[in-house]
């Protein structure tokens, strides 16, 4: 793709015809290994909690797989017995932990615009059995010099930081240059509306492809962030549902300077919209993108830290997706190619059998399917969502919590194309200090799209105590539930071939509202 031409009014569109319209799973069943324990640890950096988020999850998760007794606690994470599988990483890698250096880039968009009054903190998790030292640099938008600050990560463990911690009032980014490898960052954000996370790349890119926003129901901003020594230009596109592909005149040729933020409201010129998606490209040099969106309609109070994708990819999937009755989950499928797409969805699900869904989506178009009420499909039994395509394409999923359930009650994120045999679930906070009041994981999920059985393991990362094992049949899922997997800890999934793995965050209205796709681990 390349920088598109300015029409000549500011939010002309081009039309577009978008049409808007599934390989079955089992999930195995599990017995939990005995009550995991969380061990004390001193909290090496003091920071103010997010606004709490006060009530219940609304949904009690399934555990579906076999469990041996419960009992997590930090623990040495062994390196999977088979070597590493080829994987597409979606601008998420860790670098082996024999590299010579590694970088993190997250752009939060706290602070101003979508994110007016919320917070943003970076969680780091060092995967490595040495203490990892790096740097610290924020940035605010603005123009301010950058502020540089020497940071440790615990080896095996977490800590986290807030980037914009003494600096004035503002939008801030922050990049992280550690000396070495294996580490990991989660950006989170929370306000009064709730909170959001979203994995920090490891790379910067030249596009960027961010599905799921919107501008009809709140305030929807874009962080553009210039980690580089060189100045880089951007142009924007954005796809909608109308068909209409709209190329504002106001963010044609936006310079983004070395080493800083810029921040743009999409609502002033991208109006009215339910659901969005934004292209990135730079013309020249690299940037990371996000947008932070803060719904404020009829479905309920929610923030989306909405990270974008540096590639698209014929195939996506989401590892766990549960649809609530009464609330709602749509999938976001964006086809920024001339050329039309057709996608097949398809359900893993346990012992039972649903027919993938065909979808067309139109060159430089974008379709919505609401699979939470697509005849057939479940309602409060989780899935595995597979999405493949004749085109390279983008997707995401929005999720709303059913009237009534606590904050936040709307989220939204990407899919992930990646698979691998080791993955990395970074924890909520530290037992002393969670990201928000009552964080946990409520639930992870391992989806096996091989042929063969996936003998997967789940680990504590500071011990590499045995948290269960599981089969995992072909096209199936397994999903552990907070009984066995709750807690703040970091945890590793190993496996016998390569799967896709998703981790949900409470307390939320539902799940896939604050979610990881996780981060795969590199041996």
């Amino acid at each position: 793709m390349t920088g598109p031409a300015a029409p000549d009014t500011p939010g002309d569109p081009v039309i577009h015809g978008v049409p808007a319209d599934q390989m079955p799973f089992e999930v195995d069943d599990v017995e939990p290994t005995e009550e995991r324990k969380t061990p004390a640890t001193r909290r090496t950096q003091r920071r103010g909690r997010l606004s709490p988020v006060r009530g219940r999850t609304a949904a009690v998760m399934a555990v579906v797989a076999v469990v041996a007794g419960a009992g997590l606690v930090g623990a040495v994470a062994p390196a999977p017995t088979p070597p590493p599988a080829p994987v597409n990483f979606d601008g998420l890698a860790i670098a082996p932990a024999d590299a010579s250096s590694s970088s993190l880039f997250c752009a939060m968009g706290a602070g101003g615009g979508a994110g007016a009054g919320a917070t943003g903190v970076v969680v780091l998790t060092n995967t490595t059995t040495s203490a990892a030292q790096g740097v610290m640099t924020t940035v605010r938008a603005g123009g301010a010099a950058p502020v540089r600050r020497t940071i440790v990560v615990p080896a095996l463990g977490q800590t986290d930081v807030i980037p914009a911690a003494g600096l004035p009032d503002g939008v801030t980014a922050a990049s992280f240059t550690f000396r070495g490898g294996g580490v990991s960052g989660m950006a989170v954000v929370g306000g009064a509306a709730g909170w959001s996370t979203a994995d920090c790349p490891t790379q910067v890119a030249s596009q960027w492809y961010i599905p799921g926003g919107g501008t009809a129901d709140g305030p929807l901003s874009l962080s553009l962030f210039n980690p580089t020594a060189a100045p880089t230009v951007v142009y924007l596109t954005f796809l909608t549902t109308s068909g209409a592909v709209l190329v504002p005149q106001k963010y044609q040729g936006i310079v983004v300077p070395p080493e800083q933020v810029v921040t743009e409201s999409l609502g002033d010129y991208v109006q009215g919209q339910s659901v969005v998606t934004t292209l990135v490209q730079a013309s020249s040099g690299s940037v990371v993108a996000t947008e932070l969106h803060r719904p404020t309609g009829p479905a309920g109070a929610g923030l989306s830290l909405l990270a974008g994708v540096p590639d698209l990819s014929t195939t996506w999937r989401f590892g766990q997706t549960t649809a609530l009755a009464g609330g709602t989950v749509d999938l976001v499928l964006a086809n920024p190619s001339t050329r039309p797409a057709t996608a097949q969805v398809s359900v893993g699900l346990p012992s039972a059998t649903v027919l993938p869904r065909t979808v067309a989506v139109a060159g430089r178009g974008m379709a919505v399917l609401r699979v939470s009420s697509l005849p057939g499909w479940p309602l409060g039994a989780p899935y595995a969502i597979t999405v493949r395509s004749t085109v390279p394409l983008v997707v995401g999923r929005t999720v709303a919590a059913p009237p009534g359930a606590p904050a936040p009650r709307t989220g939204a994120g990407p899919a992930t194309s990646a698979t691998a045999r080791s993955w990395l679930l970074v924890g909520p906070g530290k037992p002393d200090n969670p990201i928000v009041a009552g964080a946990t994981i409520t639930s992870l999920a391992v989806a096996n799209p091989s042929n063969e059985v996936a003998e997967v393991r789940v680990s504590a990362l500071t011990s590499g105590d045995t948290v269960t094992t599981v089969q995992v049949a072909p096209h199936t899922l397994a999903v552990l539930g907070s009984k066995v997997v709750g807690g703040l800890q970091p945890l590793v999934v190993t496996s016998s071939v390569a799967v896709v793995i998703e981790g949900d965050y409470g307390p939320t209205g539902a799940p896939g509202i604050a979610y990881t796709s996780g981060v795969p681990l590199a041996h």
